[in-house]
């Protein structure tokens, strides 16, 4: 032991030695992380082999070691100034403990993305320019859920300062002469220039290198949160890729497309249809229930057609899904609940680097759910359990054309306890009951749209009634409240059958995003796979295995509904009896998009292909590719040119 301890006194008394150390210490955390994640969310990364593993940890390094050189190389230089006072005791600390404090900062987005790697199944993307907008609910939520964890690591970084104290405690050497002192910081400087951007051949390092192979899970796992979030922000907004002529691009979209009601006529406007639909029936009213965080995984009517056991946390939507038409391969255009909304109130999906609705987006002229509903002479209700300005939802509401808006302040709490304040706004019953009120007393027809919260972490629930399960682990405790938030739907059924509106109403019920406790997140359409259950006047009652995504919701409740009306979107109404087996789903995760077809699937992250279903035909992983591309560089440039519709 004295050798060792008497090897680093030696390190910690030089220069460059101390240098190798404060590097040495902020690497040791990146490799402790990424051990937690592969043990964490084992699951994901249990199908990677022994040599897999060591080679993600391996190629995993070439990005710790970028990622502290982009924080480090400020600091580092200035400790290694080749001047008589650049040794003094007192600026060496300084620029010492700065490098503390950058430390820490790294270390906090690595228990953030670990943390968030359980919600979505992937490391934080683009998405992180979105956050401000509810920095209050997450540091709310931080403060409750992982109260213990926080804890820890202020305790970590009080136990970590006093080591760090130590490293630099030290006088420093003698100062050498000027010269050699320059070429040394020359030479580190070289190092870390080189080690910050991977390397001096080729383009500087990115994320889309971490999937150097066809393994998603070993792209995660090679990757870490910090170089993943830091990049996010610094990067900004990819540019717009041309990968085909853009009128090749718009063929193959519209082709996607094409049905029995398809007519493209305005080539400047390639996806509005003037006359889209043409209905004459009675207008009934429409109710969409968006369910955060309901996956296909947990609802036993789904759970029978992906042959898995029942869970019974859902028997009021499993017995109504046999009064409607149940869509089994149903799935979300994104992992964020925002993304939902853009694509059922807009039928447009968020490509990477474009705005989200409420950050700008919402300027361009699209067809919007409401809009289209108060054409056809409908009331609009907007409500979400979430508080009014959560996600914007109150300006969106308003733009998308809901005249009524209410968010958790404006509802009457139903049950003894209330829901805390760092709970996500309002228990579903109250929102739900709300709900019932005004459309109780609307005049009709109707369209209400309400987006639910109590299956949002931290799951809880109202009473001990509803604790069905031991609330032993997390998933539990989410079954729970999906359990509550059953019961809730149910509740709103029987308020409306009792009220006299409900034989007259469509009610479609789906899910926001899937839930993050989901089971082989490894297979790609899991990630995105939600319920879709239709019931009411018009609906066919069955089971429907056609894909479809949250984009088919606008242009199905159109044709439902008997809407006459002009649509522009990248949606398809799931009533269309033509090329059904054509169908595909789109999903957006971070930067890269998935395809997702009954042949199999493919994900590219606009630089190339980076997935695709095990076994599938190299042709149709080919079509699929470009298909998957044309429809992003279609949406994103109509998007950035306001030619969704005129």
């Amino acid at each position: 032991m004295r050798l060792p301890s008497q090897l680093i006194l030696s390190l910690r008394r030089n220069a460059y030695g101390r240098l190798a150390l404060i590097f040495l210490a902020c690497l040791l955390p990146f490799s402790l992380a990424r051990l937690a994640l592969y043990l964490a969310y084992f699951e994901d990364f249990k199908a990677l082999g022994t040599a897999q593993v060591a080679l993600a940890f391996l190629v995993g390094l070439r990005f710790d070691l970028s990622i502290v050189a982009l924080y480090t190389l400020f600091p580092l230089t200035l400790m290694l100034l080749p001047f008589r006072w650049a040794q003094h005791i007192g600026w060496q600390r300084l620029w010492g403990w700065v490098i503390y404090c950058a430390l820490l900062l790294l270390v906090c987005m690595l228990l953030a993305d670990t943390l968030y790697f359980g919600e979505v199944r992937r490391h934080v993307g683009s998405e992180i320019t979105t956050v401000t907008a509810d920095i209050a609910p997450l540091a709310r939520l931080a403060l409750t859920q992982y109260a213990v964890l926080l804890a820890l690591s202020a305790a970590g970084a009080v136990l970590g300062a006093r080591l760090w104290q130590r490293l630099l405690r030290p006088a420093p050497a003698a100062a050498q002469r000027k010269s050699v002192r320059l070429g040394g910081l020359a030479l580190v400087l070289l190092l870390l220039i080189s080690a910050g951007r991977g390397g001096w051949s080729g383009k500087p390092l990115s994320v889309s290198d971490a999937f150097f192979s066809n393994t998603a899970a070993q792209a995660y796992l090679a990757l870490n949160g910090a170089f993943a979030v830091t990049h996010a922000m610094l990067d900004g907004a990819p540019p717009v890729h041309d990968f085909m002529p853009q009128t090749e691009a718009i063929a193959r979209t519209q082709n996607v497309l094409a049905g029995s009601k398809q007519a493209f006529q305005d080539p400047a406007y390639p996806l509005f249809q003037p006359h889209a639909f043409r209905g004459a029936g009675a207008k009934p009213n429409v109710v969409v229930l968006v369910l955060e965080s309901w996956g296909a995984q947990h609802i036993d009517a789904l759970r029978r057609h992906l042959q898995l056991p029942p869970l019974g946390a859902t028997p009021n939507f499993d017995a109504l899904a046999k009064q409607g038409r149940l869509y089994t391969h149903f799935y979300a255009n994104g992992q964020r609940s925002i993304q939902g909304a853009e694509s059922i109130l807009a039928s447009l999906p968020t490509p990477p680097g474009m705005p989200f609705l409420g950050e700008g987006i919402e300027q361009n002229r699209q067809s919007f759910l409401g809009e289209l509903a108060q054409s056809q002479h409908y009331a609009t209700f907007f409500l979400q359990s979430d508080y009014r300005g959560s996600f914007r939802f109150n300006a969106i509401a308003a733009r998308a054309g809901f005249a009524t808006y209410k968010g958790a302040e404006d509802m009457q709490e139903l049950h003894a306890r209330p829901k805390p304040p760092s709970n996500w706004g309002t228990w579903d019953h109250n929102t739900l009951q709300e709900a019932h009120q005004l459309f109780a007393h609307a005049q009709q027809p109707f369209l209400g749209y309400i987006f639910t919260s109590t299956t949002h972490a931290p799951f809880m629930v109202p009473q001990e009634r509803w604790r069905k399960y031991p609330e032993i682990n997390t998933l539990n405790k989410y079954l729970n409240s999906l359990y509550y938030a059953d019961w809730a739907i149910a509740e709103l059924m029987a308020a409306a059958k009792k009220a006299g509106y409900y034989d007259n109403t469509i009610f479609v019920l789906t899910g926001d995003h899937a839930s993050g406790l989901m089971e082989h997140a490894e297979i790609i359409p899991n990630l995105y796979h939600i319920p879709l259950l239709i019931v009411g006047p018009g609906v066919t009652p069955g089971v429907d295995e056609r894909i479809g995504s949250q984009l088919d919701i606008l242009p199905t409740i159109a044709e439902l509904a008997n809407w006459s009306v002009a649509y522009a979107g990248l949606g398809r109404s799931l009533l269309d009896t033509e090329r059904v087996g054509q169908r595909v789903a789109l999903g957006v995760r971070g930067n890269i998009i998935d395809l997702i077809s009954a042949r199999g699937w493919v994900s590219h992250n606009l630089t190339r292909l980076v997935g695709s279903a095990p076994g599938m035909r190299a042709a149709d992983a080919a079509e699929l590719e470009r298909s998957l591309l044309a429809q992003y560089q279609t949406v994103r440039r109509l998007m950035m040119e306001n030619h969704i519709q005129p």
